[in-house]
């Protein structure tokens, strides 16, 4: 048997590995000859589903980092589950699941993978497990949003509470229905609380591994922007960061017990029906978890009158939520409860009654809280979507009135929580209004500046003293930039030239009207005056205004004209900084520039998708299919492109001509997810390696 070569292995870069919610591999994965000899024990096809294995690895980095490029069970034709554990054990393969959403049904489901890389790294399978966690967790999070509109629904219709108590799956263990009045049914019904968990929902439905549970559990139950850190590493749809958004800064799970979590209700859950519709009645303002808490109290009355004697029990009421407290303190000190002996698991429950019975004293502040942070974020998404000026007051408020009193607060109290909450933030510019009673902001996204002071030409002075007044003294000079052509994008170079020409407008309407406002000004003598000496060739116009702005303002005005209109050619005023090299040759002379055919551009498109930003010429070459398009053809139309887009390595070009976009060449996530992929490729040609080494030069320097 060959030499083992599973040295130790720097564990993967995951930001959340070090807190235990992925446990890390250290060990490489045994060599391909090693493993090759153990698949020969079984059939010399399996061979061909190794392939299909490291295919997947291979394209996972292609793809970005997607999970869904690697190789599922039901793929392989000749490993059968029996045999990929056998060999996971031989330290051939690494076995995993990931959670997804059904494009067809929108159902959640589970997906099992074999994972090995080419590298056989221990620190490549870790990012591939980080990933498939991340992609679990974006699935449970749009899992979410579903059920909190299904939720929702339920409580519109009043059939909340049955639903809830339907999840509650209250059977012995032969799986027949317990008689919940029943004492001596007590303590499974008290087992079965367990069943309500988000940890029993996904074992009973879908069979996911202890060890990947337990680290989805954990990652879910961290703060929000924890969790939108460790989804970076994948395309996360945008339901599942909804799912965190509605649920303000808490995590989307609560913890009962460390084997019993709970999905948080969002915000409109707690705050109640939103609409200010005031004919539409009013829904049931019980949340999924107050019905839970009833549940426990229920449960726990019942107990307790099975446990104590007749005139030990006198206190208890039959019903209503109010002794909640008390009754945990007697479970708590009751010792045929708490032994554990017939009452098996009642240290769980005890935990998690005592977590709820905590949440429901602090739900009247938590209402408050969420109620004020739906508000704020319905006016931050307002404000975001207007391409001018939005007044903050009273009426812009669109939370029922209903729900603000449930909450305990007045429209008064949610205006001034919300006008806070804005002086911490700097992409929205805010100054206070000036016309109406009563408090309130105009506010202005700092994304939206230009396109508002582009199509609002009468609010163009306003909008120009809104930016000086939250800190930037040049006003709406500060939003133009030197821009060259051939390297910044066209959009944001015709921004610019729209946004000069926007400013010299406004200049001349505004000197335009100082200059009237001080003809206006004179009297009627002091008007026959003046024209009279000018008959005389004697001037009095008004001298110019002296600009307030800084001195270098119109400069920057009439430089970015001047370098959008001469391009690359025009020499800056000032030294620019030194950059980067480059990893190749950028562009061609622009007097040669051309327009690369419909078919070519076609083809080249073709290649960058399949390669995830490498454009290997030949294949360009044969995806055009035509002998007027050769190597030379393509090549210059590439490096003549008119619109400058790609860059040639040509570095590369006595071993195979390449090109990447130029966008790219600054994209480290590119390049690093490139370089792993280059590094996993099956068929080990020597471009790839050579690429590999080019790319990884460049990013080192």
């Amino acid at each position: 048997m060959p030499e083992m070569e599973n040295n130790s292995t720097p564990p993967a870069s995951n930001p959340l590995s070090d807190e235990g919610v992925i446990p890390v591999d250290r060990i490489d994965l045994i060599p391909e000859e090693e493993l090759r000899n153990l698949l020969l024990q079984t059939t010399p096809k399996a061979m061909r589903d190794l392939d299909m294995i490291e295919k997947g690895v291979e394209n996972f980095f292609l793809f970005n980092y997607s999970p869904f490029a690697l190789a599922k069970f039901e793929q392989l034709q000749f490993l059968k589950p029996a045999d990929l554990k056998y060999f996971e054990e031989k330290n051939g393969f690494v076995l995993y699941q990931y959670l997804f959403v059904s494009e067809e049904t929108k159902e959640l489901g589970l997906a099992n993978v074999a994972i090995r890389p080419a590298s056989r790294r221990a620190d490549q399978i870790q990012k591939i497990k980080s990933a498939c966690l991340a992609q679990s967790a974006a699935a449970f999070l749009q899992f979410i949003v579903r059920r909190d509109i299904n939720l929702a629904d339920r409580r519109s219709a009043g059939e909340l509470r049955d639903w809830v108590i339907r999840q509650y799956l209250n059977t012995d263990e032969k799986g027949n229905l317990l008689d919940f009045q029943d004492s001596r049914n007590l303590p499974y019904s008290m087992r079965n609380v367990k069943t309500l968990s988000v940890e029993s929902f996904l074992q009973r439905n879908f069979k996911i591994r202890e060890d990947i549970l337990t680290s989805l559990i954990s990652l879910l139950s961290k703060k929000p922007n924890e969790i939108v850190g460790f989804l970076s590493q994948i395309k996360a749809v945008p339901d599942a960061l909804l799912a965190l958004e509605k649920r303000g800064n808490r995590p989307p799970l609560l913890r009962l017990h460390l084997e019993f979590h709970v999905i948080q209700p969002s915000l409109e859950e707690l705050v109640g029906e939103t609409s200010l519709d005031t004919k539409k009645p009013n829904a049931n303002e019980e949340t999924e978890m107050e019905i839970l808490f009833e549940l426990f109290i229920g449960l726990s009355r019942k107990i307790l009158m099975s446990l104590l004697p007749g005139e030990q029990a006198g206190w208890i009421k039959p019903s209503g939520t109010e002794q909640g407290a008390d009754f945990l303190r007697e479970l708590s000190k009751h010792p045929a409860f708490t032994s554990g002996k017939t009452w098996e698991g009642s240290d769980i429950f005890l935990q998690a009654f005592e977590v709820l019975l905590s949440s429901m004293d602090s739900l009247a502040s938590l209402r408050k809280e969420s109620l004020i942070n739906l508000a704020f974020s319905d006016i931050v998404i307002r404000i975001r979507e207007s391409k001018e000026p939005l007044v903050v007051d009273l009426g812009a408020l669109k939370i029922k009135d209903s729900s603000i009193q449930a909450a305990g607060l007045t429209k008064t109290e949610v205006l001034d929580q919300v006008l806070e909450r804005f002086k911490t933030r700097n992409d929205i510019l805010t100054r206070e209004k000036v016309t109406g009673s009563g408090p309130g902001i105009v506010a202005l996204a700092l994304e939206n500046v230009i396109s508002s002071f582009l199509t609002n030409k009468e609010r163009r002075t306003s909008i120009h003293a809104l930016i000086r007044k939250n800190g930037q003294p040049k006003g709406i000079y500060a939003f133009l930039k030197d821009v060259v052509e051939g390297v910044d994008s066209e959009l944001v170079i015709d921004d610019q030239i729209r946004l000069s020409k926007a400013i010299a407008d406004w200049e001349k309407e505004t000197e335009k009207q100082r200059l009237k406002a001080i003809q206006d000004s004179k009297s009627i003598l002091v008007k026959l005056l003046e024209w009279i000496l000018g008959l005389f060739g004697v001037n009095f116009s008004p001298s110019p205004k002296k600009d307030v702005e800084p001195a270098d303002e119109f400069q920057s005005s009439k430089q970015s004209k001047k370098s959008t209109s001469s391009g690359p050619s025009a020499e800056p005023e000032k030294e620019a900084p030194k950059k980067k090299k480059s990893l190749g040759v950028l562009v061609g002379p622009k007097e040669k520039s051309t327009l690369i055919p419909a078919k070519v551009q076609k083809a080249i498109d073709y290649v960058d998708r399949k390669n995830n930003g490498i454009i290997w010429l030949d294949e360009v070459v044969n995806a055009s299919s035509s002998p007027e398009f050769g190597k030379d053809k393509v090549a210059d139309l590439m490096y003549y492109d008119q619109k400058r887009r790609y860059i040639e390595i040509r570095s590369m070009n006595s071993i195979r001509h390449v090109f990447i976009r130029k966008e790219l060449e600054s994209d480290s996530a590119w390049l690093d997810s490139t370089l792993e992929y280059l590094e996993n490729v099956t068929a080990k040609k020597p471009e790839f390696a050579a690429l590999a080494d080019t790319l990884r030069k460049f990013r080192d320097e």
